[in-house]
């Protein structure tokens, strides 16, 4: 029951139909963020990084003349240039030629069998792909919290403080990298083999024997996400320091962030009120998206939900999403997006124009020879990949905010 190249060619075809025609065009509810900004054009693409055009401040030296005066000075806004580098994800699949065999003559078609795990490998692309937008950038998934030994208790998701919990991203079988620090001392690497998501305790082999605060990101077996790095996500972006995408940080190219020094505080009107002000008062723009985690969606409901100030709204955004209430405000209504990836503790106000998603290709399956799949070396099986070159560019830094360390509601996860 080897694979045979019939085989090959027949799920190839079968691959690239269901690509095309099934998962295409569904709608992925986990992963709405990634689809609400617009595509990337006028970059220079150099092959390794995107080059654009950013403006950072608009132009004054408007006044009043009068009659036989000098007209103002000519004057424009400032604009520099950013630059951001391709990520590259990748996501394999292996079909078992036994299972490909049997789903063949007992149902007449390898659809079946294809299906199923296309569906799961595309899934998992989807939310690898969501998950990194909100991140940092640097490919950090979480810190320890002490040496743990082959069972480590992981903390402050994405690596960031309030964050929430820290496995709340990891998967069993996923191979991990644990570090000192960023460029610091590598461990040794691990394969997850139980994950536990009310005590947050991750079980590995072997033992990367770390210490407190080490932080871990995923790996491969000769690399890892702190040295490929991650895509620009929001953690990095909606910042108030730090150069971000090689241009430093003025009063300008920050975000406007409101933060309680990591002292959890209840979300109040005041301060929903006070971040869209300050955005438009930096950015002469309102914005027109917040994305939070369930919870604080929750905590905000609940406060304020005898005012009216938080209500259902009967839209419809980009790749056909409904969000799960709106923000009302003097300008209108904010859609809200409650997204299970959401670092926890924060409240992401964005405007969707100053955002866009740079992508080579687009997530699809790779094919250079024209074949989706290959054999296995020495084994009954047949492999392929889903690749996606991409980054998460923003063009106008102080036209979103974040509200931090809001008092959120832990939503159980199991596996």
């Amino acid at each position: 029951m080897a694979v045979t190249p019939s085989t090959l060619t027949e799920l190839t075809d079968l691959a690239k139909d269901y690509f095309t025609n099934v998962w295409a065009n569904q709608t992925n509810p986990e992963t709405a963020l990634k689809n609400q900004f617009a595509s990337l054009e006028g970059a220079n693409f150099t092959g390794k990084k995107w080059i654009f055009g950013i403006k950072s401040f608009i132009g004054g030296a408007s006044a009043n003349a009068g009659a036989n005066k000098s007209l103002p000075e000519a004057d424009e806004g400032s604009y520099d240039q950013g630059e951001a580098l391709v990520v590259r994800t990748y996501t394999r699949m292996a079909l078992d030629g036994l299972a490909i065999e049997v789903t063949k003559r007992q149902q007449g078609s390898f659809r079946p069998a294809l299906a199923e795990t296309m569906s799961d490998r595309l899934q998992a692309h989807d939310l690898e792909c969501n998950r990194q937008m909100f991140g940092l950038g640097t490919g950090i998934l979480a810190f320890t919290s002490g040496d743990g030994g082959p069972a480590q208790t992981l903390i402050s998701d994405y690596g960031v403080t309030n964050g929430g919990a820290g496995a709340r991203h990891i998967y069993v079988g996923d191979f991990l990298e644990f570090y000192s620090a960023l460029a610091g001392t590598q461990r040794v690497g691990v394969t997850v083999t139980a994950v536990d998501y009310g005590t947050n305790i991750v079980t590995l082999t072997p033992d990367p024997e770390t210490t407190t605060g080490d932080l871990v990101t995923r790996a491969t077996a000769d690399t890892d996400n702190t040295v490929a790095l991650e895509a620009n996500g929001l953690l990095a972006s909606v910042e108030a320091s730090n150069t971000f995408e090689t241009i430093p940080i003025t009063s300008n190219w920050k975000a406007v962030v409101l933060s309680n020094s990591g002292t959890l505080r209840d979300i109040s009107d005041a301060l929903v009120m006070q971040m869209i002000e300050s955005i438009r008062a930096r950015s002469r723009q309102v914005p027109n998206l917040i994305v939070t985690s369930p919870g604080v969606v929750l905590k905000y409901s609940e406060l304020f939900l005898p005012l009216r100030r938080i209500d259902g709204q009967d839209v419809q955004l980009k790749g056909g999403y409904i969000p799960i209430a709106a923000i009302i405000h003097a300008g209108g209504a904010i859609p809200v997006l409650g997204d299970v990836d959401c670092p926890a503790s924060r409240m992401f106000f964005l405007t969707t124009s100053s955002m866009r998603m740079a992508s080579v290709i687009g997530t699809e399956w790779a094919d250079m020879d024209g074949a989706t799949f290959d054999r296995v070396v020495d084994k009954d099986a047949i492999e392929g990949y889903i690749r996606a070159y991409w980054n998460c560019i923003t063009i106008q830094r102080n036209a979103n905010g974040v509200l931090e360390d809001l008092n959120d509601i832990t939503l159980d996860r199991h596996a």
